[in-house]
């Protein structure tokens, strides 16, 4: 029976994605702590630098050379690719708790934030992307789709809160401001939206690749205070 590498891919993957992180001055604890101004725009940005860390951390051990045959099995992708992926949900929900605390106590809302799970079925979507085929030709979606999964994590957890407040009676509006070089698409979106249900019937919350137009929160008794920006989005 040959060898199962996993166990000792994961390990040089989790090392690799440490590393980036502790480099790059995006490790959680760091990240709480610049969040605690209450602006939702910091979540955005720290999954960004999560991704970027992630994203490299495949690149740089998940090769060709590193695989048996040069093959990325079904078992070696669930049990190498997925373990860090959830641990980057883990980071960026940790930081997005923190802020959507401070952001609700700010805007005088006394309910404690919510942490939508992980979707599975982005992940088992990734998986299949890079298994079904040659992978030297797939390896490059362990870059962008990984970092758009990590960015997706913020931004849901900003959605299903706006959400959560809207149900509960708060008075949300949701403004999409078109960045300037923005699409059509994004152009026909921008505008300010009165609760959660308005916002996704005029598709706010959604983004495709590379959309950096900015979503901003607030409630009607503390405008501003309430602030969201995130990147991960992608249309369907």
């Amino acid at each position: 029976m040959a060898e199962d590498i996993s166990p000792a891919l994961l390990k040089k993957v989790q090392t690799n994605f440490r590393n980036r992180i502790e480099k790059s001055g995006a490790t959680t604890k760091a990240a709480i702590k610049k969040a605690r101004d209450g602006t939702l725009k910091s979540v955005s940005v720290y999954s960004e630098k999560v991704g970027r860390a992630l994203s490299g951390a495949f690149l740089d051990e998940v090769t060709v050379e590193a695989l048996p045959d040069g093959v990325l099995y079904y078992n070696i992708a669930q049990k190498v690719i997925v373990p860090p992926i959830e641990e980057a949900w883990l980071m960026v929900s940790d930081v997005a708790d923190e802020v959507q605390i401070v952001a609700n106590k700010a805007a005088g809302i006394n309910l404690k934030p919510i942490r939508p799970p992980i979707e599975k079925e982005r992940l088992d979507g990734l998986i299949e992307l890079i298994i079904n085929g040659d992978f030297a030709e797939n390896i490059h979606h362990l870059n962008e789709p990984v970092k758009n999964i990590v960015d997706h994590f913020g931004d849901h957890h900003t959605e299903k809160n706006t959400e959560f407040l809207s149900n509960s009676g708060v008075d949300i509006y949701i403004t999409r401001i078109a960045e300037s070089t923005a699409c059509a698409w994004c152009r026909e979106r921008e505008g300010t939206y009165r609760g959660y249900r308005e916002a996704i019937d005029n598709q706010v919350f959604e983004r495709h690749e590379g959309c950096r137009c900015e979503v901003n929160i607030s409630n009607g008794g503390s405008s501003g205070k309430m602030r969201a920006s995130g990147h991960g989005f992608v249309r369907s």
